[in-house]
């Protein structure tokens, strides 16, 4: 989070020079309002709405149309200013860990100690990472910690994380000649939401991360049984045996 945060403060700092800075007491409202962020270029627009002093219910609840508002107004507007955005955030991030690798890895913490961390991934046959970060950027962080996975998809590879994991079934399937048992922890609900609409998932167990970027509202969706399971950050310390 603190590496959101500061990265894109940046971003805001090069996009609007002319604009007052976010100042850094902005980070405990961007910290909670974080879960509303689908990708990573609005997360300068949801600083750019607390510095406006837009209300935190509004952004909750309607974050899409505060979003197209923010992206509508101004010199530069629309496609031309998400895609400066885009842009501009993977700029910043090559630039900070170029001047300073240490501060940036610093700014990234894992939720449970390394050493747990490494434990847990290895339990699998095969762990394997999906992120719409850049996977240059997440592999520089897994290789920090020391933490080895399968394979690390990132943003770069253009696809919806539904078709992430029919990559990651192929190609088991053709290594091993048999579809793999594949579990799924995600941190946004609508992207669980969607793997249960496509048929060919449906054996696919999927589990909502209650440690990452997931409101209380978000929580208590899942609560109630169903195929989307809320996984804490307890349970999934202990292992894959007590996640069911």
């Amino acid at each position: 989070m603190g590496e959101y945060f500061e990265t894109s403060r940046r971003t805001c700092m090069r996009v609007w020079p002319d604009e007052t800075v976010p100042g850094e007491g902005l980070f405990p409202s961007f910290r909670a309002l974080r879960p509303v962020i689908m990708t990573g270029w609005e997360m300068p627009l949801l600083l750019r709405a607390l510095e406006q002093a837009r209300p935190a219910s509004a952004i909750l609840q309607n974050w899409d149309a505060v979003r197209d508002e923010l992206v509508s107004e101004g010199r530069l507007h629309g496609e031309e200013l998400v895609s400066v955005l885009k842009r501009t955030l993977d700029e910043v991030r090559r630039e900070w860990i170029g001047v300073d690798l240490h501060d940036w890895l610093a700014r990234n913490v894992p939720y449970c100690g390394l050493e747990e961390l490494r434990r847990l991934v290895a339990e699998p046959e095969r762990a394997v990472l999906v992120t719409t970060k850049e996977g240059e950027f997440a592999r520089r962080i897994l290789d920090h910690w020391g933490v080895v996975l399968a394979d690390v998809q990132g943003k770069e590879a253009g696809t919806h994380k539904c078709d992430n994991l029919r990559t990651v079934i192929a190609g088991y399937a053709t290594a091993h000649g048999r579809r793999p048992r594949l579990w799924f922890v995600e941190d946004r609900l609508e992207t669980l939401r969607h793997v249960t609409t496509h048929s060919d998932l449906e054996d696919v167990g999927l589990f909502l991360a209650a440690w990452g970027y997931v409101t209380p509202e978000t929580r208590a969706a899942v609560r109630g049984g169903g195929r989307i399971r809320l996984l804490e950050l307890d349970q999934f310390r202990q292992g894959l045996a007590a996640w069911s």
